[in-house]
């Protein structure tokens, strides 16, 4: 027989017990990690809503402003969909102390719930009207 047959043979790598032992720190550090992911998810999820109801807001005020119909005062509703995600705003006007300056409020929430995402408001003036019997600088006609 060879004496070098006769020695054991040295292990390398690492045991069973070792392993598990292993994996379970790394499970322990891992779920953390995991709910963090999930968090920020979940937090870009509702930033997007906010962003895209804030667009709606912003569409519906840029409508009401740039018409040319007479202002209406009270509540006028509307739905329009953002990315495939619907909103539904609520319009509101106001007249204010000044008989030309009227207020817009609109307030948008996702379709079929009560929280609303975005709120805007803004002023809006018209010219005054004058009457038929007034001339251009303001003296009363003949």
């Amino acid at each position: 027989m060879q004496a070098s047959s006769l020695q054991p043979k040295q292990q390398r790598g690492f045991s069973l017990v070792e392993t598990v032992a292993a994996l379970g720190i790394l499970s322990l550090a891992a779920i953390p990690l995991m709910q963090l992911a999930t968090n920020a998810v979940q937090n870009t999820g509702r930033l997007e809503a906010r962003l895209l109801a804030r667009t709606t807001a912003e569409n519906a005020l840029t409508r009401a402003i740039s018409s040319r119909e007479p202002i209406e005062l009270g509540l006028f509703e509307g739905s329009e969909t953002q990315m495939g995600r619907p909103f539904e705003w609520d319009l509101t006007v106001y007249p204010t102390d000044r008989p030309t300056l009227f207020r817009y409020e609109v307030n948008v929430r996702e379709e079929g719930r009560d929280q609303i995402l975005a709120r805007l408001m803004t002023l809006k003036s018209v010219p005054a009207t004058t009457s038929a019997s007034e001339s251009p600088d303001g003296e009363e006609g003949e």
